[in-house]
């Protein structure tokens, strides 16, 4: 049977009683507005999360105590007292001349230390937040804890435990503590993996956990752990091992 022989019924040829068929209307569908933003920088209000440029990294400031217990206690003598916080956002990294990405050791979550003249401070999301570069960043710390167990040194960054600083003089005269000629050899707890170099390539440190280095009087950052004395030094600066 061919088909064109045949009439279909249509909604408006269908006898049907006590119903009014009408052409149905389609929803005006709602005009499309840019997304609302989330975020906040210094009071402006932004389109969304800030990105940091290069090795840029936004950290939330979690002030560390002075003294705390079982965890990170800060050496009032120290030269940089560094700081604790949590990376919120993270940059893409930057190039060498030659091209070559410096990959980022920081990611999204993080928790690390960070010097503490080394950044910019911003207020975002109404909370006190700063940006640092990654060369800024000390070390990480494993799942947030306070202890050199969860130190995790970046690139050719070294955590050492510092030698008990000398308190008598050649004479036997006892110094005073905050007199007392400051120490600069200790023991390797933790080590980076080594500088990454501009032909791509990691160079390990020529250093291994346990041994013990002289480093610099003025080389490093100062921090204390349970009442210890440790420093967080770049392998550039350790003079000799023994």
């Amino acid at each position: 049977m061919n088909p064109r022989n045949f009439a279909f019924a249509t909604p408006a040829s269908l006898p049907l009683r006590g119903v009014s068929v009408r052409p149905s209307i389609c929803p005006r569908m709602p005009r499309m507005t840019a997304a609302t933003a989330t975020h906040t920088l210094n009071g402006k209000t932004l389109p969304g999360p800030v990105q940091p440029a290069g090795q840029n990294i936004l950290v939330k400031v979690a002030e560390a105590q002075a003294t705390t217990t079982g965890g990170l206690i800060l050496s009032s003598t120290a030269k940089e007292k560094p700081t604790y916080g949590e990376a919120v956002e993270v940059g893409p990294g930057r190039h060498f001349g030659n091209g070559v990405k410096i990959p980022m050791a920081v990611n999204k979550g993080d928790f690390v230390l960070y010097g503490k003249y080394g950044g910019t401070d911003v207020d975002y999301d109404g909370e006190k937040h700063t940006v640092v570069t990654q060369d800024d960043i000390l070390c990480k710390l494993s799942g947030g804890e306070y202890k050199p167990s969860a130190v995790v040194p970046i690139f050719d960054r070294m955590l050492i435990k510092v030698d008990q600083a000398k308190e008598e003089t050649g004479g036997g005269i006892i110094m005073a503590r905050n007199t007392a000629e400051k120490a600069t050899s200790g023991t390797v707890v933790a080590l980076g993996e080594g500088r990454f170099m501009e032909n791509g390539e990691t160079e390990p440190a020529a250093f291994a956990v346990g041994e013990i280095v002289l480093y610099g009087k003025y080389a490093g950052t100062e921090v204390e752990f349970d009442g210890e004395t440790y420093m967080l030094v770049r392998t550039a600066d350790i003079f000799a091992k023994y």
